[in-house]
């Protein structure tokens, strides 16, 4: 996968990202990989983290506060996720398709949270 791929996928559900930078372990050291924040309005931000040997991870935020990881085994994702907590959670995702079927699925998710929570009020 590679920037305009993630870029392409990101816009086609609703989100934005911003300018790419490149990263590396300290400074001086060759950069590893490159970054981008992104964006899906009123639910989510994170990061896009594509390495150089083609890893691509996928740092999620959301909006609303609850805990991810008291929600992973519920979720269908087709990625892995590496890390979750509060809410924060890495997923890690192979093809473009899939990181689209996981952010629609995300979003939609959150979404589905957001409407229960205002039914019970």
């Amino acid at each position: 996968m590679n920037v305009n791929e993630i870029a392409e996928v990101i816009s086609s559900i609703g989100g934005q990202l911003k300018g790419w930078k490149e990263v590396s372990e300290r400074p001086g050291k060759a950069p590893f990989a490159k970054e981008s924040e992104y964006e899906i309005p009123n639910l989510i931000t994170g990061k896009i983290h594509l390495r150089n040997n083609g890893d691509l991870y996928v740092f999620v935020v959301s909006k609303d506060v609850f805990n991810w990881k008291n929600r992973v085994k519920e979720l269908k994702l087709k990625g892995e996720v590496v890390d979750a907590a509060g809410g924060m959670m890495w997923i890690t995702e192979n093809r473009k398709e899939d990181l689209l079927d996981d952010l629609k699925y995300l979003r939609n998710f959150l979404e589905n949270l957001r409407t229960a929570a205002q039914q019970k009020h």
